[in-house]
């Protein structure tokens, strides 16, 4: 009776064209028994190919099935496993680069034979077919992701684009505006039906979503506190609410009496453009809507904030440079950077310092000028 070879087990053999052949069974990742082959120039090199499948096979690491191409994979990825761990917004995003890119050139390729330097020599293409940079770390960020998942599912033995480094952006500096360029403003803005928001997103430095997604059910006036729990956000079902998207984003923050005030104010408005409107007020409970009740759309916040700026003769800037603005006068003004950290809702203290803590050439010069003080003696100086 003939045995069964075990799983790896082999034989090396020359074909008639002259080409050695290394042929085994495995037990693939899918718990599918299937007959492998490599090919090789030599009996030496064939022979080489089958110890690391036995090597491969008594370390217990995965065997990838041989068929299961990339596109097949991604789909499988984004409709099974993703889907259920991130954001809607991020599912889109990872959605549009697999559909866009990743699938229509390299989805053929056998997930089992996929290597870093197919990875790299794409993103060379990429780059070279004139793809942004920015695009390109996108979309490399999502093929990383979707083989960590084979990795840890034990569908793959390693992730080979971790193994390959995509093209970095040359990042501007930001520069957000300065305390004047802030009090004009805000005072250009007074008159504004939306200056509440302007005060909140100068004072408090709130993201954008976190900005909009503001209930009144979150201000709480007699303590003078602000529950951050949620974000508004445009997805391609419309605008929804949705929490925060780490728990040290979900946060409370204290009212300094200007926020206070021009909330009350901006209440007492809005109340009376919903005695206005009558039945036809949507009363959904949002501090900053549209002049009918509606909530505002991000996009178009961005517009009328940088509409304001032109208005009151300061510099257009990014809807995030408020809250690197708002970070920096915080550090700037020596409050402790755990404190800051905490108001923000950073998830790591190195964040507020690398990222938010916006360095002037003023406090270049004023450090250097105390270290001037510290060590200049006139008396030490000769006449």
């Amino acid at each position: 009776m003939s045995r069964k070879n075990a799983n790896g087990e082999g034989s090396v053999y020359k074909r008639a064209d002259g080409r050695w052949v290394a042929r085994f069974f495995v037990t693939e990742a899918d718990g599918q028994r299937v007959r492998h082959s490599i090919y090789a120039k030599s009996r030496a090199e064939a022979e080489a190919a089958l110890r690391e499948v036995q090597s491969q096979v008594h370390r217990g690491a995965p065997v990838t099935p041989a068929r299961l191409t990339l596109a097949a994979y991604l789909e499988e990825w984004l409709d099974q496993v993703v889907v259920h761990r991130v954001r809607p917004n991020t599912l889109a995003a990872y959605r549009y680069n697999a559909e866009r890119y990743l699938i229509p050139d390299l989805g053929g390729a056998k997930l089992a034979k996929l290597t870093a330097r197919d990875v790299r020599l794409y993103l060379d293409r990429l780059r070279g077919g004139g793809v942004g940079t920015r695009t390109i770390q996108y979309v490399h960020q999502t093929l990383r992701a979707a083989l960590e998942d084979g990795v840890r599912e034990e569908l793959l033995e390693k992730n080979v684009a971790k193994l390959v480094r995509a093209p970095r952006v040359q990042q501007a500096e930001r520069v957000p505006l300065t305390v004047e360029d802030v009090r004009a403003l805000l005072k250009s803005t007074r008159e504004h039906r939306l200056h509440a928001m302007f005060v909140v997103l100068a004072v408090l430095g709130l993201r954008r979503s976190e900005l909009l997604g503001l209930h009144w059910d979150d201000v709480d006036f007699t303590s003078e506190v602000l529950q951050i729990r949620r974000g508004l956000h445009r997805l391609s079902s419309g605008l929804e609410t949705m929490p925060t998207k780490t728990l040290r984003s979900r946060r409370t923050v204290p009212l300094p009496s200007l926020v206070t005030e021009a909330l009350i104010d901006h209440r007492a408005r809005q109340d009376a453009e919903r005695r206005e409107l009558g039945d036809t007020w949507p009363d959904l409970g949002f501090v900053f809507t549209t002049p009918v009740g509606t909530p505002i759309d991000p996009r178009n916040c961005t517009r009328i904030v940088q509409d304001a700026c032109t208005a009151a003769g300061v510099r257009r800037v990014r809807m995030h440079d408020f809250r690197h603005g708002a970070v920096s006068v915080l550090l700037r003004l020596g409050v402790p950077p755990r404190t800051v950290m905490e108001i923000a809702g950073h998830s790591a203290l190195e964040m507020t310092m690398n990222v938010y803590g916006h360095v002037t050439l003023d406090d270049k010069r004023e450090a250097l000028d105390r270290v001037h003080d510290l060590l200049d003696d006139e008396g030490d100086r000769p006449r």
